[in-house]
């Protein structure tokens, strides 16, 4: 079986993530949207939050699956909820070519840049302060327990 672990990370959450399941696979493609990738039979799929989804070039390398096993992952920085991740997820999950399989999901909370979190302060003053306790969370993430449920959900696809 040959695995790809591809990946978008602006801040490097979603590469944490991706090491980390580059770690437990062993030998794989490691890295951007690529065609190298599409060789793959599994494809783990990471992206970092925009617009609740994820953005143009995983949105443009997963118009190009077809007949993949796709284990999807991501990070997100507003919230923490299950609630608003799994809406995220589903998002992602709805751009996935009906001729692949969706093997497994996962998402974290992951950190804001520093330069995003001020923009939103500058230009949003409301919305900081109903979010700031969650950017601040966001720090801490993803962390050691983020990483060992992701470890395990991805143990149950390739064991």
């Amino acid at each position: 079986m040959k695995y790809a672990v591809v990946y978008s990370s602006a801040t490097g959450n979603t590469e944490k993530l991706a090491q980390a399941i580059k770690n437990k696979v062993g030998k794989c493609y490691f890295g951007k949207p690529s065609d190298e990738a599409l060789e793959a039979d599994v494809i783990f799929l990471g992206f970092w939050t925009k617009g609740n989804s994820c953005g143009a070039d995983i949105k443009s390398f997963i118009e190009k699956l077809s007949n993949k096993k796709v284990f999807i992952f991501g990070t997100a920085g507003y919230d923490n909820t299950q609630e608003y991740l799994d809406g995220i997820l589903d998002n992602v999950k709805a751009l996935v070519p009906l001729s692949n399989t969706i093997i497994g999901s996962y998402a974290c909370q992951g950190r804001v840049s520093d330069a995003k979190k001020a923009s939103i302060k500058e230009g949003m003053p409301e919305k900081y302060g109903l979010i700031k306790d969650k950017l601040v969370e966001g720090e801490n993430h993803p962390n050691e327990a983020d990483i060992n449920l992701l470890i395990s959900k991805i143990e149950k696809v390739i064991l």
